[in-house]
C-alpha cells in the first residue's frame, strides 16, 4: 500500500472547519471560515482579532500571541463581541501564525435558523447538529403535550359554555316573538316554538315531518325565491331571504326567513336552525315608501327646475331631467364627472370656490353663475344650494336647484338697450299701467304733442289726444283691444296742444309678468301726416289714370273695330274686283293686289296684336293646373311647320299653375318666331325644361342666324324686329315678356350670330 498525500485548499479546510480563524503574530486576522462570515458581516480579512473577539476560557484580558501559544492544544471558548455567539475549539501553530478550528455554541434550533445557517455551514463531524436535533425533537414533543393540553382544556370548557348556551338557546328559541324552527338535514320539521303556531296558524302536529317549503308555500310565493332558499340549503349553506309564507286559513304574510346549518366534527350537516321574521308591516311601508320615494323621484326628474347632488369633491353623483337639458349632458354623461370643471366657466370658478366653502360649513345660499354647455354656449344660471347631511349631522355634500335665466339675463339686457332707443327714437314712445295711464314718455311724443312730460302722466293718451277728426271706430277698437290686453295697429287722428291736427300711425301690445298679468302698456306712434297727404295725392292720381285707362282701353276697342271695318271691306273690295276682273287684268296688277291683300292681312294682325298686348294686365286670368306638354303638342298640331323645320321636346316638360289661354300664346309666339326668321335648310327647335325648388326654367332654342348682342334688349319692346318679314308685327316678343311679367317671372336671351338663339323663361312655381 502507497503512501498517502493530502492536499488541502481553503475551499477544502472550509467544508472540514467552516468556522476556523487564521492570524498571524501581530494578531492580523488572515483568514475565515465561511460559515463565520455568515454570522457577522463585520468581520473582514487584515482586521486586528482582539477588536472582533475576547478569549473568555480560559479568560485572556489582553491577548497576545505568547499568551496564546500557553495555551495551545487546550479547550478554549472565544465570543464574538457585537453577535453574542461563543465559539468552541482550540488553537494550533500552523509555522508562524496561529489557527483557530472550532464550532459555534448554540442551545437551540432558533439560534441556527434566526442567523439563516442550514447543515451545509456546519462541519460534517460537528457533534453539535446531533445534539440540537435531540433538543429540538423535545422541545417539538413538550410543545405538541402543551398545545394537546390547552385543546383537551378548551373543549371542555367550549362544551360546558355549548350546554349553557343551548339551554339558553333552547329557552330564547321558546319566547321569541319570530318563528323558530330545527329540521333534519332532509329538510324534515322536528321542532318549532309557539311563535311560528302563531304565525302560520297550523297546530304543531300540523307542522312536524313535514318541509319548510310544504307549510309556507302559497299561490303568492315567488318560485325563484323558494328556488333559491332550497339551492342553499340542500348545499348547507347560510340563507338571508325575505319571501311570501301562507298561512292554514289560505292569507299570507311576508318573512325575513334566515337559515344556519349545524355540523357535526366532520363538517357535515346534520340539522338546520332557521328563524321566520313577520315583516309585513315592514313590507307594507317599503312599498310604500318606495311609491312615495318613486312619485317625488318623477317629480324631481321631471320638473322644471334642474337638480344636481354632489359629493364633498363636486363629484356628480345624481342629475334630473331639467339638469340635462340646461346642460346639453345626458344623465349618463354627467354621473361621477367633476360639476365645476365640466360645467363652471373659468371667469366664475372662483365665485363657486366661495360657495362651495359655505356648503362645507353647513350654509345655503342663493346666487348667479355663468356656465358652458356642451356646445359651448354661454347659459346664466339662479342656484339655490344647499348642504346635503348624513344621519350624524356631517356634510355629505350639496344639492343645488338651478334655474335657467339666460332669456330673463338677455330680456334684461334688451330692456336697457330698449330704453335707450326709445329714448333716442325719431318716433313717439309711451309706457302706460294696466289702466292705460301714462308712466313715461319720450322727447318725441312731447316735442309731436305739444305737452309736457308733468302735464300728460297718470292721464290716458285719448283723454287729451283725441278731436272732431278722430274716427270712433278707431277709438273703439283701442279700447277693446287694450281691455283683452291684445297687441293693437291703427292710424288716428290726434291733436296737439295748440289744437293743431297731425295723423299717427299707432303699434301697441300689453306687457305680462311671469303670473299672466298685464303690468304695462307701451305704444309706438309715427307721425305720419305728410305720408297722409301723398296717399290722398296718389289715390286722386290713381282714379285719375283709371279713368284715363278705362278711356284709353275704349277708344282702342273703338278703334280697332273702326280701323278692321274698313280693312275688311278693302279685302273683300279687292277680293271681288279679282273674281270680276280675272282675265283683263295683267300679272303685275294681279301682284299688285296681292300686295294689298298682304298688307291688309299684315293690318289686320297688327291691330290685333295691339289689342292682345293692351289686354294682358287687364283682364284677371284664370290659375289652374296646366300642362306645358300638352300645351306644346297642341301647339305643334296647329301652326304651320315648313317641311324643312323640326320642333323637338327635349323631357318630359311640367305642370305649372296658369292661365292655359296666355300659356299657349307664350310657346306659341316663341316657337313661330323661331321657326318664321330660320335662314337654315335644316331649322331645329328644341323645347326644354330644369326644375330647382322654387321655379322652372323652360328654354326655347333654335339653330337660326342668331340675334347680334346689341339687338338683344330691344327686341322685346314693342314694335320692334330685326327680320325683313311680312308677317313679323313687332309684337310676338313684347307680349311675350308682358305675360311673363304678369305671372312674375323672367325672360333672357342668349344668341351668337351664324349660331342660333336661345329663349330662358323663368316661371315661379
Amino acid at each position: 500500500m502507497g503512501k498517502l498525500e493530502f492536499k488541502f485548499g481553503e475551499e477544502s479546510f472550509n467544508k472540514l472547519f467552516p468556522f476556523f480563524i487564521l492570524i498571524d503574530s501581530a494578531l492580523v486576522i488572515k483568514g475565515l471560515g465561511k460559515s463565520l462570515v455568515k454570522i457577522s458581516s463585520t468581520i473582514k480579512v487584515s482586521d486586528c482579532f482582539t477588536n472582533h473577539f475576547t478569549i473568555l476560557k480560559p479568560f485572556i484580558e489582553n491577548p497576545s500571541r505568547e499568551n496564546i501559544i500557553e495555551n495551545l492544544n487546550q479547550f478554549m471558548v472565544i465570543e464574538l463581541k457585537n453577535e453574542g455567539v461563543a465559539l468552541r475549539g482550540q488553537f494550533e501553530l500552523l509555522e508562524n501564525e496561529l489557527l483557530f478550528v472550532g464550532t459555534p455554541w448554540f442551545v437551540s434550533m432558533e439560534q441556527v435558523t434566526e442567523r439563516e445557517l442550514d447543515i451545509s455551514d456546519f462541519a460534517l463531524n460537528d457533534p453539535l447538529l446531533d445534539l440540537l436535533h435531540v433538543l429540538n425533537n423535545q422541545e417539538i414533543t413538550t410543545q405538541e403535550l402543551n398545545e394537546s393540553l390547552i385543546t383537551i382544556n378548551n373543549q371542555k370548557e367550549k362544551l360546558k359554555k355549548d350546554k349553557e348556551e343551548l339551554n339558553r338557546l333552547s329557552l330564547v328559541a321558546s319566547t321569541n316573538e319570530n318563528g323558530v324552527l330545527f329540521t333534519k338535514a332532509d329538510g324534515e320539521i322536528f321542532w318549532c316554538n309557539e311563535a311560528y303556531l302563531r304565525l302560520t296558524g297550523y297546530s304543531k302536529e300540523e307542522i312536524l315531518g313535514k318541509t319548510p317549503i310544504e307549510v309556507g308555500r302559497c299561490e303568492f310565493t315567488d318560485k325563484e325565491s323558494l328556488k333559491k332558499m332550497a339551492d342553499l340549503f340542500f348545499k348547507g349553506e347560510l340563507f338571508d331571504l325575505e319571501l311570501i309564507h301562507g298561512r292554514k286559513d289560505g292569507t299570507y304574510f311576508w318573512t325575513k326567513t334566515k337559515g344556519q346549518p349545524i355540523l357535526n366534527s366532520k363538517d357535515e350537516v346534520t340539522q338546520y336552525f332557521a328563524m321566520i321574521e313577520d315583516i309585513t308591516i315592514k313590507k307594507q311601508y317599503e312599498e310604500s315608501l318606495e311609491k312615495e320615494k318613486e312619485k317625488y323621484s318623477r317629480i324631481i326628474a321631471n320638473m322644471n327646475l334642474g337638480l344636481i347632488e354632489v359629493d364633498k369633491d363636486e363629484n356628480i353623483i345624481f342629475a334630473n331631467n331639467s339638469f340635462s337639458k340646461i346642460s346639453g349632458y345626458s344623465i349618463e354623461e354627467l354621473i361621477g364627472r367633476n360639476a365645476p370643471q365640466l360645467l363652471v366657466s373659468e371667469t366664475d370658478k372662483q365665485e363657486l370656490h366661495t360657495r362651495i366653502k359655505n356648503r362645507k360649513k353647513g350654509i345655503s345660499d342663493t346666487y348667479e353663475i355663468n356656465i358652458l354647455n356642451k356646445y359651448g354656449e354661454k347659459r346664466h344660471l339662479l342656484i339655490s344650494g344647499a348642504p346635503n347631511f348624513d344621519v350624524n349631522g356631517e356634510v355629505l355634500g350639496s344639492i343645488g336647484i338651478h334655474l335657467d335665466i339666460t332669456e330673463q339675463k338677455k330680456q334684461e339686457e334688451q330692456l336697457y338697450l330698449l330704453s335707450l332707443i326709445a329714448e333716442k327714437n325719431i318716433n313717439a314712445v309711451i309706457v302706460a299701467d294696466n289702466k292705460g295711464r301714462i308712466e313715461w314718455a319720450n322727447s318725441s311724443f312731447l316735442e309731436m304733442s305739444g305737452y309736457s312730460i308733468e302735464e300728460i302722466i297718470g292721464k290716458t293718451p285719448g283723454s287729451f289726444l283725441q278731436g272732431t277728426d278722430t274716427n270712433p271706430e278707431t277709438i273703439a277698437y283701442l279700447k277693446d283691444r287694450i281691455k283683452q290686453g291684445l297687441p293693437f295697429n291703427c292710424e288716428i287722428v290726434n291733436y296737439s296742444k295748440s289744437g293743431q291736427k297731425y295723423w299717427v300711425s299707432i303699434q301697441g301690445q300689453a306687457l305680462y309678468n311671469k303670473d299672466n298679468e298685464i303690468v304695462k302698456f307701451f305704444a309706438v306712434e309715427e307721425n305720419i301726416t305728410d305720408k297722409k297727404i301723398l296717399e290722398n295725392q296718389r289715390e286722386q292720381l290713381v282714379e285719375s289714370l283709371a279713368i284715363s285707362n278705362k278711356e284709353l282701353e275704349d277708344y282702342a276697342h273703338i278703334v280697332s273695330h273702326d280701323l278692321k271695318s274698313p280693312l275688311r271691306s278693302i279685302h273683300s273690295l279687292v277680293s271681288w274686283i279679282k273674281e270680276d276682273n280675272e282675265k283683263e287684268l295683267s300679272d303685275q296688277t294681279l301682284s299688285y293686289f296681292s300686295m294689298i291683300e298682304n298688307k291688309v292681312e299684315k293690318m289686320d294682325h297688327l291691330i290685333e296684336g295691339i289689342l292682345t298686348y293692351a289686354k294682358i294686365d287687364k283682364i284677371n286670368v284664370t290659375q289652374e293646373k296646366v300642362s306645358v306638354d300638352e300645351i306644346i303638342q297642341n301647339i305643334i298640331n296647329i301652326i304651320h311647320i315648313p317641311k324643312n323645320a323640326k320642333v323637338q321636346i327635349k323631357s318630359q316638360l311640367p305642370i305649372v299653375k296658369g292661365d292655359r289661354f296666355r300659356m299657349q300664346q307664350l310657346f306659341q309666339n316663341l316657337i313661330s318666331n323661331a321657326l318664321n326668321h330660320n335662314d337654315k335648310e335644316e331649322s331645329l327647335v328644341e323645347i326644354d325644361c330644369k326644375e330647382s325648388v322654387q321655379d322652372f326654367i323652360f328654354t326655347v332654342k333654335d339653330n337660326g342666324p342668331g340675334i347680334p348682342k346689341e339687338d338683344q334688349e330691344r327686341i322685346f319692346n314693342i314694335f320692334q324686329s330685326l327680320a325683313n318679314n311680312d308677317k313679323s308685327t313687332g309684337l310676338g316678343l313684347s307680349i311675350v315678356k308682358k305675360i311673363i311679367e304678369s305671372y312674375q317671372g323672367q325672360i333672357w336671351v342668349e344668341s351668337e350670330l351664324k349660331q342660333g338663339t336661345t329663349f330662358f323663361i323663368k316661371l315661379n312655381k
